[in-house]
């Protein structure tokens, strides 16, 4: 096994160990700028 076989298995296992925290802060991200975006329309509402 060479250093950069060892590079690759712990980049693969980082993306895989972050990629269900990034998608749940963008997740939330675009869940608050929707709910912000729907608070702003009905508060212009008569």
């Amino acid at each position: 096994m060479t250093t950069s076989d060892i590079r690759r298995i712990w980049r693969d296992s980082l993306r895989v160990f972050f990629a269900p925290l990034v998608g749940a802060i963008t997740g939330a991200f675009r869940q608050t700028k929707a709910v912000n975006k729907e608070v702003l329309e009905h508060r212009h509402q008569p």
